[in-house]
């Protein structure tokens, strides 16, 4: 064989294992993905509020919070991904009168726009039943990418249950009064991230089992090279009187950690505690 023809046979070997490298390497769901956060400030005001602002260029797909301090007297009222502003939004408030300085922590996950990006909602009957489920569905050939939930008009005593997948294509949301009751009308909202399904999309959790009355610390760990997109969490037989103090995507965004514990006066019940994470590569 001639030198010209082995050096074409060696070029055509390279260019057919450069072209299986391609093939092999999965693709990036959402370029420049990242979290960023914010935090509110800290005082005894009853509600608080932080926004965490994605980078120019980024949509919100995602996110989480952390109250800092609150003595098992403050709760979530709202974790919802803002696609109008893309930002992400932690509220939390008082059950009652806390004397105590606290505040709340918003996490967003944020990234280049995937195909088919959208925000939905549904919220329930605005009335002061005890307990509320709230649920939305994606568009027609979309899936859910994160879950929200928000709990509105409450003067403290709503307590968040959980929030997570309905399916692969919405989002599910419940919340109850706690043993105080609450004297107005409230409603519930459910609120959905949705888009094209992610290359490598899956849904992962953990769960706290068995259940007990101890404080729950679970994470969830997306399978190697996948990162979060999304998350969400439930706390099993809470009755209005446990509630997640933290839910919070790592620096990494490879792993999402839940913490879930009773109010000031304890519950009278065994509970547990379910994460789950949305990873895609």
């Amino acid at each position: 064989m001639s030198t010209k023809l082995l050096a074409r046979v060696a070029l055509l070997g390279l260019a057919a294992m450069a072209a299986l490298t391609s093939v092999a390497a999965p693709a990036t769901a959402v370029p420049n993905l990242t979290r960023t956060s914010a935090t509110s400030v800290a005082d005894s005001t009853q509600t608080k509020e932080a926004l965490a602002q994605c980078p120019a260029g980024t949509r919100v797909l995602g996110g989480g919070g952390t109250i800092n301090g609150g003595g098992g007297n403050v709760h979530f009222i709202r974790l919802q991904a803002l696609g109008s502003t893309d930002r992400f939004a932690a509220a939390a408030m008082e059950d009652g009168n806390y004397p105590g300085s606290w505040s709340v922590t918003a996490w967003a996950i944020c990234g280049q726009q995937p195909a088919g990006l959208t925000y939905v909602s549904f919220v329930s009957p605005d009335n002061p039943d005890e307990h509320k489920d709230a649920a939305v569905e994606c568009p027609d050939g979309t899936v859910a990418i994160s879950h929200g939930v928000r709990v509105v008009g409450s003067t403290g005593h709503v307590v968040i249950g959980g929030f997570g997948p309905l399916a692969p294509t919405g989002t599910k949301a419940n919340a109850t009064e706690d043993q105080h009751g609450e004297p107005a009308d409230w409603d519930l909202w459910a609120h959905a991230v949705c888009a094209s399904s992610l290359p490598g999309q899956q849904l992962v959790w953990a769960d706290d089992i068995p259940a007990d009355s101890n404080p729950d610390i679970v994470t969830v760990n997306c399978p190697t090279g996948k990162r979060v997109h999304g998350l969400g969490s439930t706390i099993n037989q809470s009755f209005g009187e446990v509630f997640h103090v933290a839910l919070v995507p790592n620096a990494a965004l490879t792993a999402v950690t839940a913490t879930a514990i009773e109010d000031s006066s304890g519950a009278a019940f065994n509970w547990w505690t379910r994460v789950y994470a949305i990873c895609a590569f």
